[in-house]
C-alpha cells in the first residue's frame, strides 16, 4: 500500500487499508495522488521550491523521486501531486520566466 498509487492500463488504482465502517461509496474520493512527469523544465526552476511551484498548478504537490530530487536526469522531472478528483489533466503548463518570456512545461 505504501508504494502507490499505480498505473493499470491507463486506469489510476489507489489502495487504502479496509476497516469494518468504511464507507464503499466514491463520493468519499475527492482527490487522487498522481505521479506526473514535466518535460522541459527551465533549469532555474529546478529546485524543490520551482517544481513545487509548477507542480502546484496541477493540485497540491506532495513529492519528488529520487532521480528529481538528487537531479539525476534533466531531461524531465516527477512529481507526485494530490489532484481533485473532479478536475481536468492538463497536458502542458506555460510558465512566465523572469524576464517576460513564456515557455511551455511538457505534463
Amino acid at each position: 500500500m505504501d508504494n502507490g498509487p499505480w498505473d493499470i492500463w491507463g486506469y489510476h488504482l489507489a489502495v487504502r487499508k479496509w476497516s469494518r465502517d468504511m464507507s464503499l461509496t466514491l463520493k468519499d474520493c475527492k482527490s487522487i495522488p498522481l505521479w506526473v512527469k514535466l518535460s522541459r523544465v527551465p533549469v532555474q526552476y529546478w529546485t524543490k521550491l520551482g517544481l513545487s511551484y509548477i507542480a502546484s498548478v496541477l493540485g497540491k504537490p506532495l513529492h519528488m523521486d529520487a532521480n528529481t530530487t538528487n537531479r539525476y536526469a534533466l531531461t524531465f522531472a516527477c512529481v507526485c501531486i494530490d489532484m481533485e478528483a473532479t478536475s481536468s489533466f492538463l497536458d502542458s503548463i506555460v510558465l512566465e520566466l523572469d524576464d517576460g518570456s513564456t515557455t511551455t512545461i511538457g505534463v
